[in-house]
C-alpha cells in the first residue's frame, strides 16, 4: 500500500488497457462489504484510472473482477476520510463504485484530483468538435488541440486521435 504496481495492476495493463489507453494512476484496496455477502462480499484489488476509465481490477486464483466505469458517464464523485479509511465513490445515472483503502492520504488525493482532471478535460477535448459543426475551421480547431496538448490538458495520445478524427472528417 504505496502506491507501487503490483500483479493486479500488471495483469490490468497485458491484459485490459485498450489501445490508445494509458494507466494514470492506481490505489490499492476493495470493493464490497467486510463481512458482506453475494454481491456485497468485500473483495481486494486494485482501482486502476486510466486516460478513459476508472476501474476496479482483480485476477485471483479463482477467477478475475472487472468492473469499470467510462469517464464521460462519471456524474459525480464523493470521498470520504476518518482515521486513515478512505473511500472514493464514483456515481454514474444508474450505477455506483464504492472503492475503498487505507492508501496514504497523498495518493488518495493525487488519484481524485487526477480522476477529477481527466473527467472535466474529456468535456473540454469534445468542445472543438461542437464548434465545428458551427463553422470553425479545421485549422482553428488543429490550432486549439495544439494548445490544449502544450497546456497539458490533452496527452500526446490524446491529441493523435483527436487529430486523426478531425482530419478523417474533413
Amino acid at each position: 500500500m504505496n502506491g507501487q504496481e503490483n500483479k493486479h495492476v500488471t495483469t490490468f495493463r497485458q491484459t485490459k488497457l485498450k489501445p490508445n489507453e494509458t494507466v494514470q494512476l492506481h490505489l490499492e484496496g476493495w470493493i464490497g462489504d467486510v463481512m458482506g455477502k453475494g454481491d456485497k462480499t468485500q473483495r481486494n484489488g486494485q482501482f486502476v484510472l486510466t486516460n478513459e476509465r476508472a476501474c476496479f481490477y482483480r485476477k485471483g486464483m479463482l477467477g478475475e473482477l472487472l468492473e469499470t466505469i467510462p469517464l464521460p458517464k462519471i456524474t459525480s464523485v464523493e470521498t470520504f476520510s476518518r482515521l486513515g479509511y478512505r473511500v472514493l465513490t464514483l456515481h454514474t445515472s444508474h450505477d455506483e463504485l464504492a472503492f475503498k483503502t487505507f492508501e496514504q492520504k497523498h495518493l488518495f488525493d493525487q488519484v481524485y484530483s487526477r480522476l477529477e482532471e481527466l473527467r472535466h478535460n474529456t468535456v473540454s477535448a469534445s468542445e472543438p468538435t461542437k464548434t465545428a459543426e458551427m463553422g470553425e475551421s479545421a485549422l482553428d480547431q488543429l490550432k486549439k488541440l495544439g494548445e490544449l496538448r502544450e497546456a497539458g490538458i490533452l496527452t500526446e495520445d490524446e491529441f493523435v486521435s483527436k487529430k486523426a478524427n478531425l482530419l478523417a472528417r474533413l
